[in-house]
């Protein structure tokens, strides 16, 4: 028995990593995939029972993993973006919150036929959102800075809010009288805030003396972390359940503004652990779900109060709270139109669904299957309609800029001679001595890696469509070809052509393109440049045209070209491009 619930524990992130594989590789939402693998696994064929397996430390287990998805989604969020943001953010998690709520549960009680205690406290389960489905959509729809920072605010911060609401509720529920129930709600509501903050602004600080005094050496910094993230979580737990999570994602806010320490490998670290804990929880909650509750919650009634969710709520509350807010009416529109729920909401559904059916409310049973029925259509819903819609609305980022990956000497060439092109340029380095010299000759920008999640969350926020990977590792140009083909689509993402091409002859077309061709290695484009060869832009005209280019050099090797419309198209291998009078062509040559 012992050998079989080890390997059944070892199966949940293993069936979580597959599901998000196969997610990336047929383009659907991976939670999607994490849930169904969890639901074949769990109640369809038996294979996994979580509350047996884990019996009293399942729920520990769910919320210290949320408890570290939260810190992390706090580190991806800057305060400077509030500056132009902040009033819609705020009024969208509060009174949009607000509204919501009171939307969700007048459509509970009216359609599930729920007690409207039951269906008050759904209505604060269901106002979550989260960065483990807020992430991952604004990667894949490209949307303009101002929009991505307010939905991934708004997505992150409702977490804590909607969770200390379900708590403040829950206790009110509990309540023995109306006396009880105000007081109880007053000292939920003061208690969350006062241990949210304080331990939160404690915990960030406290790491941060840390690491500004060395008290650590280097490999512990991350550990450190980490514990300290599930100790202050558990220590406000204590004083007010749930409201570690606001201690949490104020801890990982602060540590992300602030100016004094580095935290970069803290981000690295934490994004790590959370790829692991997001694919386990959902596989785990996918596998709690009873499918005799799925089916008793299963009806016309349900499908008319998931669809008021979508058509209904977030399309109110967004237009009522956002009256005086700067946003334009698509912008309103394109928010109303996402808003998908995540962890949150189903941790917090499983863990009260078991309180409330321990002291006997009817129906509680029906919070688990209800949410998951939720967390299924608003993340297959906003998933499939995010894309098309940023299209259709006109809102996606301009995807004129180029990122380089690498800002060694001759990319630092190459990216200034682009000047010419007039269009965003940025450049990723994880040796802080070559973004010093790209900075010098005045180029954008950022230290750090492109495989980092942090790196990629931030871009997502920019106005770069195009990506190159001009590093002397092929295995580094290779995992970003991999990572941002997902974002930018194949013929945006060129790389260097690898020295040892059969090291890669598994990966397929779509995973990028070759810069030129074989033999264009860094180093032997920093020797061309070191014989005196430096990237020159030559204009065609009908007087010298291409033909005349290369008659005139033969040797040079052009690598990218700008048209009469000023669009910038870089020469890979096995490009069809032929230059025409009008063009601006960069070639490397002497």
């Amino acid at each position: 028995m012992k050998d079989i619930s080890l390997v059944k524990l070892a199966s949940i992130p293993a069936v979580g990593i597959i599901a998000q594989w196969i997610a990336i590789r047929i383009k659907l939402p991976s939670i999607l995939l994490l849930l169904l693998s969890g639901f074949l696994i769990g109640p369809v064929f038996n294979l996994l029972q979580p509350d047996e397996l884990l019996g009293n430390m399942l729920f520990p287990f769910i919320s210290l993993s949320v408890a570290i998805i939260l810190f992390e989604g706090g580190l991806s969020l800057r305060i400077s973006d509030l500056k132009q943001t902040g009033k819609a953010v705020t009024t969208l998690i509060f009174l949009g919150g607000l509204i919501s709520w009171v939307l969700i549960s007048i459509f509970a009680h009216f359609f599930l036929k729920l007690d409207l205690r039951l269906s008050v406290l759904l209505g604060s389960i269901l106002i979550v959102s989260g960065p483990t489905v807020v992430t991952p959509l604004l990667r894949q729809i490209k949307l303009k800075h101002s929009l991505a920072s307010i939905l991934r605010w708004e997505g992150i911060i409702i977490d804590p809010v909607g969770a200390a609401l379900a708590v403040l509720v829950f206790e009110v529920i509990m309540a023995h009288t109306a006396a009880d129930a105000i007081g109880t709600g007053f000292i939920v509501l003061i208690s969350t805030l006062l241990s949210g903050f304080i331990i939160g602004l404690i915990g960030a600080l406290l790491l941060i003396i840390i690491f500004k005094k060395n008290l650590l050496p280097d490999y512990l910094q991350e550990a450190f972390t980490f514990i300290m993230v599930l100790s202050t979580y558990a220590i406000a737990d204590i004083i007010q359940s749930e409201s570690g999570l606001l201690v949490v994602t104020i801890m990982g806010i602060v540590l992300a503004n602030q100016k004094i320490v580095t935290i970069r490998h803290i981000v690295s670290f934490k994004e790590n652990i959370t790829v692991l804990l997001i694919s386990s929880l959902f596989v785990v909650l996918g596998a709690r779900v009873e499918l005799t509750d799925l089916l008793q919650s299963l009806s016309i009634s349900t499908v008319f109060f998931l669809i008021s969710l979508i058509v209904f709520v977030r399309p109110v509350s967004v237009f009522l709270s956002t009256i005086n807010s700067s946003l334009t009416f698509l912008e309103k529109g394109f928010i109303a139109s996402i808003y998908p729920r995540g962890i949150v909401a189903a941790a917090v559904a499983s863990l009260f669904s078991i309180r409330l059916s321990e002291a006997g409310v009817p129906n509680a049973d029906l919070l688990n299957p209800i949410t998951f029925f939720t967390i299924i259509l608003t993340v297959s819903f906003y998933g499939l309609l995010g894309r098309p819609l940023v299209r259709f609305l006109r809102l996606q980022r301009q995807q004129q800029g180029i990122i380089f990956v690498g800002a060694h000497h001759w990319s630092r060439l190459f990216a200034k001679s682009l000047d010419i092109a007039n269009v965003p340029i940025l450049m990723i380095d994880t040796n802080l001595e070559n973004i010093i010299s790209a900075k010098e000759m005045g180029l954008d920008t950022k230290h750090g890696s492109v495989l980092s999640r942090k790196i990629m969350d931030e871009l997502e926020m920019s106005s770069y469509g195009k990506i190159l990977s001009l590093t002397s590792s092929d295995e580094t140009n290779l995992l970003a070809s991999i990572e941002y083909s997902q974002i930018f689509s194949k013929f945006n993402v060129i790389r260097l052509y690898p020295k040892d091409r059969k090291k890669d002859l598994f990966i397929k077309s779509e995973q990028g393109l070759f810069l030129l061709g074989k033999g264009m290695s860094s180093t032997y484009i920093q020797s061309l440049i070191t014989a005196g060869a430096s990237f020159k832009p030559s204009t065609l005209t009908e007087e010298f045209n291409y033909s005349d280019f290369l008659e005139e050099y033969p040797k040079a090797y052009v690598l990218c070209m700008i048209n009469s419309k000023g669009r910038l198209k870089f020469f890979y291998e096995g490009h069809s491009y032929k230059p025409v009078p009008g063009c601006i062509i960069i070639a490397l040559r002497k």
